[in-house]
């Protein structure tokens, strides 16, 4: 069973959706400014250069501590300087260290790959970009 402090991450138009399990122990400013923007409607993006990541602006400004790790595949982490919240959903082609503060549930990671192809294939891939919405809320 999952534990109770998770985030579930919707895209409505795909009917696609999957869950993280938040690192309180680990970065609890970050998770502290996320959980204040929920539910969060944004929409999503490709990275071009850094590998099999997903990203989706947000309003969250964060000055605090930072929970830097490497990246990998089901880390979920907030890209200060862009604003943004990243998910690596495969192969990574950056080095950084990212500022991790969920992880995607093991059984939830397949999902989580076919939905970065599918939001690769609308928003990089075809000559004409199509917009994914997501919307982000807490588990119960």
């Amino acid at each position: 069973m999952p534990p109770k402090e998770g985030l579930e991450f919707h895209a409505p138009s795909l009917g696609h959706s999957f869950r993280a399990k938040l690192l309180m122990d680990d970065n609890p400013d970050v998770i502290k400014e996320v959980l204040a923007q929920l539910p969060l409607r944004s929409v999503l993006g490709h990275v071009v250069i850094s590998g099999e990541t997903i990203w989706m602006p947000t309003r969250i400004v964060h000055l605090t501590r930072n929970n830097m790790v490497p990246r990998h595949p089901g880390a979920v982490y907030l890209y200060a300087p862009g604003q943004s919240i990243c998910l690596t959903y495969g192969h990574i082609t950056e080095s950084a260290h990212v500022n991790k503060f969920a992880e995607v549930f093991e059984e939830d990671i397949p999902s989580l790959h076919r939905f970065g192809r599918i939001v690769y294939e609308q928003t990089i891939a075809q000559p004409r970009r199509n917009t994914v919405e997501i919307v982000v809320r807490r588990t119960a």
